[in-house]
């Protein structure tokens, strides 16, 4: 807990696992037969769409050299919240699949990116602990999710995702000001190379 890039990778994915994921995975059985009208195909290329996204994401991540880790984290994270936006707003299916895949890359470099924030900046005695605790993040899937729910019933599927999806946003930029010296500096240790 004494390092403020570790925290802030956390909160990243505690943050992605409340606002982000429930659009992108709990909510796309719902997304594909009310807002699309299509059957369990459309519904597996839309799954589809935001995989092959991640995938990219994570190849092109793999091949990168160099890369500024927590900058990518934050750029990273508010594209991903940047292509929900819009995803929201999608009526047709080829370019809402498109807008996954571009939402996939961006949500495969910010995991990635927090991912390798902890490990870097963990003693190695530790990494286990700190891979524990990142692992318990998720819990913020099930809130989401309920909130998710619960919204849609009340203010419509548009008005929820996009709450979500804004939240995200801000919150992720309240996240890189709140450390913006433990983050975005060059020199600083979750910069390292």
């Amino acid at each position: 807990w004494s390092g403020p890039g570790m925290r802030a990778a956390l909160c990243v994915a505690f943050l992605a696992n409340l606002t982000a994921f429930p659009l992108t995975n709990g909510l796309l059985p719902y997304v594909a037969r009310d807002i699309f009208h299509t059957d369990q195909t459309g519904l597996g290329y839309l799954s589809a769409s935001f995989a092959v996204g991640s995938l990219i994401g994570s190849i092109t991540l793999s091949m990168a050299g160099g890369v500024r880790i927590a900058r990518l984290l934050i750029g990273a994270t508010l594209a991903w919240y940047a292509m929900l936006l819009v995803f929201v707003e999608l009526r047709t299916m080829p370019v809402a699949m498109a807008c996954l895949v571009l939402a996939g890359i961006a949500q495969s470099m910010s995991m990635i990116s927090a991912a390798v924030m902890l490990m870097r900046n963990a003693s190695a005695h530790l990494r286990g602990r700190v891979m524990g605790v990142r692992m318990m993040v998720i819990y913020g899937l099930p809130l989401g999710l309920l909130a998710a729910g619960s919204l849609i019933d009340l203010i419509g599927y548009t008005a929820t995702g996009t709450l979500l999806a804004a939240a995200g946003f801000i919150a992720m930029l309240a996240i890189a000001v709140h450390w913006r010296a433990d983050l975005w500096p060059v020199h600083a240790p979750a910069n390292a190379r």
